[in-house]
């Protein structure tokens, strides 16, 4: 694929919340193709949704350049799915390297079911895209003296077809806040996410940020609580 323009930033290289997107639209094609897509489980009342992500950004890839992004499974352990990705140049640079977990969860109760019938002959693969075997749940420093904060609304742009602020959006309002802080993003990073509580459109959003060091811990919080914890630093 070539990079669009319209999903790089003033530096004209590939925004990260971007590079997000275009994992989640590479996950559905995968999905799509191999059984398991949006449409054939929504007909059996079912949906995937993102629980926790890790990725390594080494480079963001500039305007116009053409990259090859892949993704397979990697198992699951009955509760989550894993997916992996891998983001590289055409002279096989790694630009992006991600893990992710995925529960099924049924659509109108929002509980998880056992991936055991869903995925019981599902093709995977045992290679692991980062240097991440398992993903912890994230524990945040105290919030309450953050350094800085920042306020939105769940806009309309924001809201996906399950109904919900995209996860990618999430990653948008991460990098607003990091960025003020003059985060270096021409050397490599990392992005670590739990996703807590769904937002729905017109919820009220704080974002909250503390640095420690290298690192950049960041909680989105909504009106049910904490949505979103986040780890921004260097791998």
């Amino acid at each position: 694929m070539e990079v669009p323009d319209y999903l790089c930033d003033r530096d004209d290289r590939l925004h990260t919340w971007a590079a997000v997107r275009l994992c989640q639209e590479v996950s559905e094609l995968h999905s799509k193709a191999t059984g398991i897509g949006y449409e054939t489980l929504r007909e059996k009342n079912l949906i995937w949704i993102i629980s926790r992500a890790y990725y390594i950004i080494y480079r963001r890839p500039r305007a116009f350049e053409k990259v090859m992004l892949s993704t397979w499974s990697r198992g699951n352990d009955g509760l989550f799915a894993f997916r992996d990705y891998r983001m590289e140049s055409t002279e096989g640079e790694a630009l992006l390297e991600g893990t992710t977990y995925w529960p099924l969860i049924n659509y109108e109760t929002h509980k998880p079911v056992r991936l055991n019938d869903t995925l019981a002959d599902y093709e995977c693969s045992s290679q692991r895209a980062s240097d991440r075997d398992t993903l912890e749940r994230l524990r945040l420093p105290d919030m309450s003296d953050a350094d800085g904060r920042m306020e939105s609304v769940a806009h309309y742009s924001m809201i996906d077809h399950v109904g919900h602020v995209n996860n990618s959006e999430y990653v948008r309002l991460l990098f607003d806040s990091v960025m003020q802080t003059g985060f270096d993003l021409g050397r490599p990073y990392s992005l670590e996410l739990n996703y807590n509580h769904e937002t729905e459109p017109g919820d009220r959003l704080a974002v909250l940020r503390k640095q420690d060091g290298d690192a950049h811990w960041i909680q989105i919080t909504n009106s049910r609580g904490v949505s979103v914890s986040a780890r921004i630093s260097r791998p």
